[in-house]
């Protein structure tokens, strides 16, 4: 039961601790997404071979944590959370407001009073 609160209480942690980079300093910087990718791949497969001596906590919490938050700045930056931010068309509440689009404006012409009085000259 310990083991399962910890999970928890550790992946919330690294997802709250993401959530405020994400807005205060991953924005902020750009770098190509690949880049991020490679990183996140070498800091999930590089550490248990380069460091074996490391404690136990530091392999099973720091370096996972780690890999998840450049995961996610990686899906991030690669646009795939963007599309499920968009609200659903078929929601009236969203469909209705904001602007009209170029297409559903009409350009009626203007009236012209003088032209009728003018007819029979």
């Amino acid at each position: 039961m310990f083991t399962l609160a910890a999970i928890i209480l550790y992946s919330i942690i690294v997802l709250g601790l993401y959530k405020v980079l994400s807005k205060f300093v991953l924005n902020k910087i750009k770098i190509n997404k690949w880049i991020i990718f490679v990183l996140a791949i070498m800091v999930f497969l590089l550490p248990p071979f380069l460091f074996p001596n490391l404690p136990k906590i530091v392999l099973n919490f720091v370096f996972p944590g780690i890999f998840v938050i450049l995961f996610l700045w990686f899906v991030d930056t690669a646009g795939w959370l963007k599309r499920f931010d968009k609200p659903k068309e078929t929601n009236n509440y969203y469909k209705n407001s904001g602007k009209k689009k170029k297409d559903d404006i009409v350009i009626r012409p203007k009236a012209k009073p003088n032209r009728v009085k003018n007819k029979d000259k």
